[in-house]
């Protein structure tokens, strides 16, 4: 590629493509060319491990041959089908699959695009179920959820969502919602007063729904870690006694695992982690291995069943590209990756070594917090946050290392199939990041 070319990409990059989450007057992006495993290389040929998994979705990597053959073997029969009025043998196979793998309960698939739509069709699904089950509450028109939730960028989404920078300016758009605390169990690292702040927590939520009983719809929340809001990590036990008050008080849980689902906490599903079956389970991202768009919303047979009968009980929602074969494709050859890899010796190996490796350099500094579940970690600067963790990543990029900031967190959430020696090059780096800016800073 010549250099006039990659200068035409990168003018084009700037002034042509508006990215997402990103302020453009001043953008200087990469511009990937090619990837193979957990490494991206751009279009100067500098090579950069992929330490986020593309923005946490490339849960085995790039160009991995099972879902590469999956893809090509898919091309040869048909491309996309739509999902109104047919369906796709391997689609079909998915949702079953998927249900069968899915917490005790969860009986229906409904086939997205991305986790925004997950999320706002569950919402829409918990919503009406309450105006057509045999015996209808349409008095329940409330959502609780969480502190700093993220749950997308759709006006329901962002209305259910509590991370100002992202969602005040579009408040006049928003319908109300119940907000709980943020239950951050990092304030107390102590076992027995982490156990002491999760009950603290979760009475304000029984406060919530007592005070609001018969009007919610659901409980909306992230389990066990809400990325985007800074990778916070729930207190033990904070999302059983949360599925605990909704069976109490009579209301729907909706688990949005579309960050942190799909193998990346150490189980297929992060609710398996605290024996949750919610009514309505939500996943994206790592579904397909990061290879084609596609999120899917899971749900009880209880609430299928209320939407059985005439024209009225229909769930008129709907996306094009819901259920498509080459992503459904792609989704089960992730899956057999996933499950063969769930609970192995490597895997096993791989989130000790991230352990080991975070903690050691949480002690690097003062200031430095670590966290980790499974192969999802971060680590937090206690002051200066957002200056300090965006020039730690961009020195990783002087060390061929690509990992986002995220306020004043660094996430750290690489390929779950990622090698001992690439793991150990992305701790190595992260020292490197560390050394020069606490020096500097």
């Amino acid at each position: 590629m010549s250099k006039f070319l990659k200068d035409e990409l990168e003018r084009l990059d700037r002034t042509v493509i508006w990215h997402a989450f990103s302020q453009m007057e001043n953008y200087d992006g990469l511009v990937i060319e090619s990837a193979e495993g957990s490494w991206l290389q751009d279009i100067h040929g500098r090579r950069f491990l992929d330490g986020a998994s593309s923005l946490w979705c490339n849960m085995h990597g790039h160009r991995h041959p099972a879902i590469d053959q999956a893809i090509r073997d898919q091309l040869d029969k048909v491309a996309h089908v739509t999902n109104l009025g047919m369906s796709h043998p391997v689609t079909i196979q998915l949702a079953e699959r998927l249900t069968r793998l899915a917490p005790a309960g969860l009986e229906h698939v409904f086939f997205c695009s991305d986790g925004a739509s997950a999320v706002e069709v569950a919402m829409k699904i918990a919503f009406q179920y309450w105006r057509q089950c045999p015996e209808p509450q349409p008095q329940r028109t409330k959502f609780i959820a969480l502190g700093s939730a993220y749950h997308g960028d759709t006006i329901g989404t962002v209305a259910v969502g509590g991370v100002a920078r992202f969602h005040e300016l579009f408040r006049p758009l928003l319908f109300p919602v119940l907000r709980g605390p943020c239950p951050d169990g990092s304030i107390h690292e102590n076992q027995t007063e982490s156990a002491t702040l999760c009950q603290e927590y979760l009475a304000a939520y029984r406060a919530l729904l007592a005070e609001n009983a018969g009007e919610v719809v659901a409980v909306i929340a992230e389990p066990l870690c809400q990325c985007a809001a800074g990778m916070v990590f729930h207190p033990p036990g904070f999302l059983r006694g949360l599925a605990e008050l909704c069976q109490e008080f009579g209301t729907l849980l909706i688990v949005d695992e579309i960050a942190v689902g799909m193998g990346r906490t150490g189980r297929l599903f992060a609710c398996e982690h605290e024996q949750v079956a919610p009514d309505l389970l939500c996943i994206g991202k790592g579904l397909t291995g990061g290879y084609l768009p596609m999120s899917a919303t899971l749900t009880s047979k209880k609430i299928f069943q209320s939407f059985l009968g005439d024209a009225s009980k229909t769930l008129y929602h709907g996306h094009t590209y819901g259920g498509n074969p080459l992503s459904a494709a792609a989704a089960m050859a992730t899956l057999t990756l996933t499950e063969s890899l769930l609970g192995s010796e490597s895997m096993i190996a791989r989130i000790q070594q991230l352990e080991i490796g975070l903690k050691k350099l949480s002690e690097y500094d003062d200031e430095l917090r670590a966290r980790q579940l499974g192969l999802l970690g971060c680590l937090q600067f206690r002051s200066g946050g957002p200056s300090k963790s965006a020039s730690v990543c961009k020195r990783l990029l002087e060390r061929g290392v690509w990992l986002r900031p995220l306020g004043d967190c660094i996430p750290i959430v690489p390929p779950i199939n990622i090698s001992e020696k690439d793991l150990e090059h992305l701790l190595n780096s992260l020292e490197y990041g560390l050394d020069l800016t606490v020096k500097v800073l």
